[in-house]
């Protein structure tokens, strides 16, 4: 919980800046792109987020990665904060919420789609198309399989589960017949 804040706190900041200017969404792509770097060259990302070169050189670091990747000098001042506040493991974390934020902004709900087997993309947009008019919002679902289900689909936007199951509605059938 107290991840999730710190993390609401830097993105929010980050946001702010971007609205104002008029580029929050090249930064999350620029965050994005910095983040995947990370991911490939890992000893780099460790030797930002692990204390174990002293903080000078960790500076240094991390301004030769912002210089090659042009980032902006929000983006650097935030990595720049975090580096020295040895928060650099909340990035994803920050990437994430503020993706939520960018979102959000553009009228835009992410979740995931759960199906027994795989759905064809006709029938995923179908789904996004019905959950649109329900929800006044664009909505990008990313499917998943999920054995566990009988059939039918499961759908999992921001908390909130809409659950088309065979499995549910065996249980509400069940609920039914034992209410008669």
């Amino acid at each position: 919980m107290i991840s999730q804040s710190i993390a609401k706190r830097y993105a929010k900041g980050l946001f702010a800046v971007g609205e104002k200017d008029g580029k929050y969404r090249a930064y999350y792509d620029e965050l994005d792109t910095i983040l995947r770097f990370f991911k490939e060259e890992q000893k780099l990302g460790k030797a930002l987020l692990l204390p174990v070169l002293e903080m000078k050189k960790r500076q240094e670091l991390l301004g030769d990665v912002m210089r090659a990747f042009g980032a902006s000098l929000p983006l650097a001042n935030i990595f720049s904060m975090l580096l020295e506040k040895n928060r650099m493991g909340y990035l994803p974390l920050i990437r994430d919420v503020y993706g939520e934020l960018v979102d959000e902004k553009e009228g835009r709900a992410r979740g995931t789609l759960l199906s027994a087997y795989p759905l064809d993309d006709k029938a995923r947009l179908r789904i996004e198309e019905v959950l649109k008019e329900k929800l006044h919002k664009e909505v990008v679902l990313t499917p998943v399989e999920d054995k566990t289900l009988m059939g039918g689909v499961k759908v999992v936007i921001k908390g909130t589960i809409i659950d088309g199951s065979v499995k549910r509605q065996l249980e509400i059938l069940k609920e039914n017949i034992l209410k008669e």
